[in-house]
């Protein structure tokens, strides 16, 4: 089953593709510049902003070879993503079939890079197969004398080295480099000029080269040198030396991208994802709820309770789910070993032999175990250093460093591995939907600090880390001894001691996923901690283990928090929820959500009705020819020379025009195939540009093939116009023509209630009380700006309306939000209120830089005309409109003024 992209990973390669696009015309500083003032267009609509970007030609001598960093934290697919990317680079060296050198850092992720690769039935095969139409070859560099010249230009051959193959000053000391017999026919013909040549001291180590002196040197290096391959590294950080600089000289790629979650140097980072994107796309687990501990004992001990309580949870879900808790343990010359934590899970949590796994170097108890088989019963991963590389358990959910963070050089291997979410969906449950963090180290901030640093290597930023890190506390300054399930607006604790006995400590362990938690003290009694509403079970269990004369002081107790918690709760958590329809349309009898794809699904549009011709403005064929340049240096003559090759129609000798124009036009459908056209037509349509091409503007077939990629490149540009415009009309037909059928579906709308928006980063309101919103005045999603932000301020006009029940923000592109159609895109208002009256009130807020772009008066449009047909209230909002403020703007829309 092919592997679907996420839509973080497919803006990703519309970027690079936009970016390789337009350095082929212009250069790759130019194409860079463009590329990041369209994102930081893009990010200024949507509130956003983007730290300042440059490109730096990494080879000077050669400006006009792209080189790009991708940037993605840990978790975000980077393998997936770099073998799309080869889709990208092919379009852009316009070769069908290229030659692609994937460097990476470490001869185990090679190994599974290769073995991803290589097998057919992989996810990462199956896209790479895709592109190719299955004329794909992998190779480990190991086995490089296997390249054969036939492979080269009739099948992707991709080969799979780490850097530290090439990276070398001294070029003896790699294989690489070095004149290997069997490539012999793959020189034959060739131009060698700039490739490394067999030297006297070659001759002397190897008695076969004697005599060949000044000649070529076989090797893979310089067969590289010449087919200038696509070079993907994976993880870049890692290679931006000089010396790494140099190896990339040596080889001459034709581009270069590199993916990494902590770009470094001169790396041009093109686009970055944040850690956001992979949380909405439900691809990791935030935030990371962290727990410090005395000591190593006490941490095993939190993570077992812990990973017992999302156990529980799990079994609740649709899907099996067995949560995994991972520890790392210490080496023989520390503490605790392996064994001896194995034997603390055994003997002192009586955890079954059965449910423990070890993965270390020597013993490997987790190969072959497949932890999704509900028959498999490891609940527990132990380790030293680190899990074999590529080990992938999504259900890993608990982390236990039985050291400080800052030493433990595995941890943020084994971080990464609990931030994964299992099966990439989001859990009902919000606990199953965030990680845990139980540490060997008594003080938060300096776990937190140490996390921190371990978090921005996985490629988190600053602002991420302060969102994603939160403290587990059961009291103010408690050092994390609960796990509080909502730390931005923390539920009222009641604390009450116990006479500590084994019996006591036995029945509190039950009542853990009831909230109810304890520590032993150090005069010797059990200090009960309870979040939230205090149970029947767990009333009944504190009572019967607290003395008879301290019996009504404990009920008085509950009684006086049980106010606290329900003073505490949000109008959400009392049941209050705002339901928002959506904008429904009819077309052909059938009521649907007014979505602009499935408004395109339901119109009847053909290509063939559409002109079919590429006129001079859109491309010219005219090429300018190869240039040799002599220059002097000093005393020396230098020759330059730029040089385009294509080797169209392989295995065709001298054809005809006819035969020409077929080929060309069967190629030309494949690269130019689209889900919504159907082949038959865009067939037809391709031979009437041909044909066009040919008789009207007279250019030769032969021609037309030498342009052939392009050529497919204006074709493809020229149906995303004809699409645009007919997307275009066909929304304004739907939804604003004199016919157009809307209306509303009780069963189709967007409901906010105390479920929503669990886990989203928040606004800090410091002293500003906004006490009409839904979620509560400490839960509202985060603002753009700060407190004195137009945007809080136009929230905080909100709150202070009479008018106004209830209100909440809407975060634009979550799957909760409420939003309109736009051509291209959603609109998602700022705000959702509910009116006093019952109406519901939608408020979308434009600065001044903003109010009178075509992006806001579309906007508007959409938001009026959902008003108009559900008879409720829009409002686009200015900071100041003709003289009136935002509250008073709010009051006259309101009002109907």
């Amino acid at each position: 089953m092919t592997m679907e992209l996420k839509r973080y990973q497919q803006s990703a390669l519309n970027s690079l593709s936009r970016f390789l696009t337009r350095s082929g015309a212009k250069g790759p500083a130019a194409a860079f510049a463009e590329e990041v003032a369209r994102q930081e267009e893009e990010a200024q609509l949507e509130g956003r902003k983007l730290e300042p970007r440059h490109y730096e030609t990494p080879f000077a001598d050669k400006p006009d070879m792209p080189y790009v960093c991708l940037r993605l934290p840990t978790g975000g697919g980077k393998t997936l993503l770099a073998t799309e990317a080869i889709r990208v680079g092919a379009e852009f060296v316009q070769k069908p079939h290229p030659m692609v050198l994937w460097m990476v850092t470490s001869d185990a992720i090679k190994r599974q890079t290769v073995e991803a690769l290589k097998d057919v039935n992989h996810p990462y095969r199956q896209r790479l197969d895709a592109v190719t139409g299955g004329r794909t070859r992998v190779f480990d560099i190991e086995e490089f004398v296997t390249l054969r010249p036939s492979d080269i230009g009739r099948f992707t051959c991709v080969i799979v080295a780490t850097i530290q193959s090439f990276r070398v000053t001294d070029t003896t000391q790699r294989k690489v480099y070095a004149y290997q017999e069997e490539f012999e026919p793959h020189f034959s013909g060739l131009p060698t000029e700039g490739m490394e040549l067999v030297t006297a001291s070659d001759a002397a180590r190897e008695p076969l080269l004697a005599g060949r002196e000044g000649t070529v040197k076989f090797s893979f290096a310089n067969l590289m040198y010449h087919h200038r391959p696509i070079m993907i590294v994976d993880e870049a950080h890692n290679a931006v030396t000089g010396l790494s600089r140099d190896m990339q000289a040596r080889l001459r790629p034709s581009a270069i991208i590199e993916f990494t979650a902590t770009p470094r140097g001169v790396s041009n980072v093109l686009f970055s994802v944040t850690a956001g994107a992979l949380k909405d796309e439900e691809m990791i687990k935030l935030p990371i709820r962290v727990r410090p501990h005395d000591g190593w004992e006490e941490a095993v001990t939190g993570a077992v309770a812990t990973r017992n309580m999302l156990e529980e949870k799990a079994k609740r879900e649709a899907e099996f789910l067995r949560p995994v808790a991972l520890y790392q343990a210490q080496a023989k010359n520390g503490h605790p070993t392996v064994e001896e934590l194995r034997r603390y899970l055994v003997e002192e949590k009586a955890i079954p032999p059965a449910w423990i796994k070890v993965a270390t170097g020597d013993n490997r108890e987790l190969d072959g175990v497949n932890l999704r088989d509900p028959n498999e019963p490891t609940r527990h991963v132990i380790t030293v250093q680190a899990l074999r590389e590529g080990w992938d358990c999504p259900s890993a959910y608990v982390l236990c460093a039985t050291q400080k963070v800052a030493s433990a050089t595995a941890v943020e291997q084994l971080l990464g591995r609990v931030l994964r979410m299992p099966y990439a969906k989001r859990r009902r449950d919000a606990a199953l939907n965030m990680a845990y963090a139980h540490v060997a180290e008594p003080s938060f901030a300096e776990v937190a600090a140490s996390l921190r640093d371990k978090l921005i290597d996985m490629g988190f930023t600053d602002e991420e880390v302060r969102q994603s890190l939160r403290p587990a506390s059961v009291e103010e300054d408690a050092q994390g001894q609960l796990f509080d399930p909502d730390p931005v607006a923390p539920k009222p604790v009641m604390t009450f001691e116990i006479p500590d006995s084994d019996v006591a400590r036995a029945d509190l362990a039950e009542l853990a996923e009831a909230g109810a938690e304890f520590i032993r003290t150090d005069s010797g009694t059990l200090k009960v901690g309870v979040k939230g509403a205090v149970t029947e079970a767990v009333a009944s269990t504190i009572e019967r283990h607290t003395p008879e004369e301290q019996r009504p002081a404990l009920r008085a107790e509950i009684d006086r928090h049980e106010a606290q918690v329900e003073a505490a709760l949000s109008p959400a958590e009392k049941g209050a929820a705002i339901e928002v329809p959506f904008l429904m349309v009819e077309m052909d009898g059938d009521l649907f959500q007014a979505d602009t794809d499935l408004i395109m699904e339901r119109v009847e549009w053909s290509i063939l009705n559409h002109p079919a011709q590429i006129t001079e403005a859109e491309m010219s064929f005219r090429r300018a020819e190869n240039v040799i340049e002599i220059d002097v240096e000093g005393e020396k003559l230098v020759y330059s020379q730029t040089q385009t090759t294509q080797l169209p129609l392989i295995g065709l000798a001298d054809p005809d025009d006819a035969t020409l124009a077929s080929s060309l036009l069967q190629w030309l459908d494949r690269q130019c195939r689209a889900a919504d056209i159907p082949p038959t037509d865009l067939s037809a349509w391709l031979a009437r540009i041909v044909a066009n091409l040919v008789a009207e503007r007279g250019i030769s077939a032969r021609t037309l093939i030498d342009w052939q990629y392009p050529l497919a490149t204006r074709i493809r540009a020229k149906i995303a116009e004809i699409r645009a415009g007919v997307r275009q009309q066909a929304h304004q037909v739907a939804l604003f023509d004199d016919t157009a059928v809307l209306g509303t579906d009780p069963a189709c709308v967007a409901r906010f209630d105390a479920e929503s928006y669990a886990n989203v980063p928040t606004t800090p309101t410091g002293a500003f009380r906004l006490r009409r919103h839904l979620l509560g005045a400490d839960r509202v999603p985060l603002l753009d700006g700060d407190l004195g932000g137009e945007e809080f301020q136009c929230a905080w006009a909100l709150d202070s309306l009479e008018e106004v029940d209830l209100w909440v923000r809407n975060i634009s592109k979550h799957p909760a939000s409420f939003w309109l159609p736009r051509v291209q895109h959603r609109f998602y208002p700022d705000f959702i209120a509910r009116l006093t009256d019952g109406r519901l009130f939608v408020v979308e807020y434009k600065g001044e830089h903003l109010a009178t772009a075509q992006d806001a008066r579309e906007k508007d449009m959409l938001g009026r005309l959902w008003a108009e047909k559900t008879g409720n209230v829009f409002l686009t909002v200015r900071k100041m409109q003709h003289g009136i403020g935002v509250q008073d703007q709010m009051l006259n829309a309101i009002r109907g003024v």
